[in-house]
Parts: C-alpha cells; sequence; structure tokens
C-alpha cells in the first residue's frame, strides 16, 4: 500500500503541475489575442484615415482637373 499511495500522491502531483502550466498558458495567449484586438482597432482607424485622405485627395485632384479643362 505504500507504494501505491506514492503513485497516487506522484500522478495528483503531476497532474496538478500539468493543470497549473496548462491555465498559465492559457492566461498568455488570452493576454495575446487582447493586444492583437487592439492593433487591430488602431489598424481599422489608420485604415480609416488613410482611405478618407485619399478620397479628399481624389476629390481635389478632379475638382483641379475640371477646372483646369475649362
Amino acid at each position: 500500500m505504500d507504494l501505491k499511495d506514492k503513485i497516487v500522491g506522484l500522478a495528483l502531483a503531476a497532474l496538478i503541475a500539468l493543470v497549473g502550466w496548462n491555465l498559465k498558458e492559457t492566461w498568455t495567449m488570452k493576454e495575446q489575442v487582447f493586444k492583437l484586438q487592439q492593433g487591430q482597432v488602431i489598424l481599422s482607424k489608420q485604415i480609416k484615415q488613410v482611405k478618407n485622405t485619399v478620397k479628399s485627395f481624389k476629390k481635389k485632384n478632379k475638382k483641379k482637373k475640371k477646372k483646369d479643362d475649362k
């Protein structure tokens, strides 16, 4: 019985260690996903700004071109 108790205790210790490691990795991945989402929001805002800038630049060039044609 003594050897059996040691094996069971060792197995439980290994299981607890594995669960703890898994939780740590899961938390780390959650933080990374959160950072990626924040980066995605920032990139989306930057894309919108660039898109609006390009649109306004095209409008100005179109108006200028019409003016020059007259």
